[in-house]
């Protein structure tokens, strides 16, 4: 008895995006709040912090100390007081989200 092939496989496409697109990666945005001299900053996604945060205080107040004290938030120390102090942080502080993102840039005043 001879043995046929079996039914034809149509090999179809499953991507949902055309060529050359790719996911969007989710920004993590950035919430300091400060009090004295200890500023606590808070994401709005869980994060991964692989080094120093380089909050740009306007007057150069050097970071003494730094901890991440949960996923979406870091505790950070500095030598005198931030009060009242302008910030600023841009997209290249080694923060990453857990779908590849980055760090949003932003500022404020404390």
């Amino acid at each position: 008895m001879a043995s046929f092939p079996g039914a034809k496989v149509h090999r179809v496409s499953r991507r949902k995006l055309g060529r050359g697109q790719s996911v969007q990666k989710a920004a993590a945005n950035a919430t300091p709040v400060a009090t004295l001299a200890d500023v606590a900053i808070t994401f709005d996604v869980p994060v991964v912090v692989s080094g120093n945060i380089d909050l740009h205080v306007s007057t150069g107040i050097a970071l003494l100390s730094q901890v991440q004290t949960s996923p979406t938030t870091v505790a950070q120390v500095y030598a005198s007081t931030v009060v009242g102090k302008t910030w600023s942080v841009d997209n290249s502080a080694p923060v990453s989200t857990f779908q590849g993102g980055a760090l949003a840039a932003a500022s404020g005043t404390f």
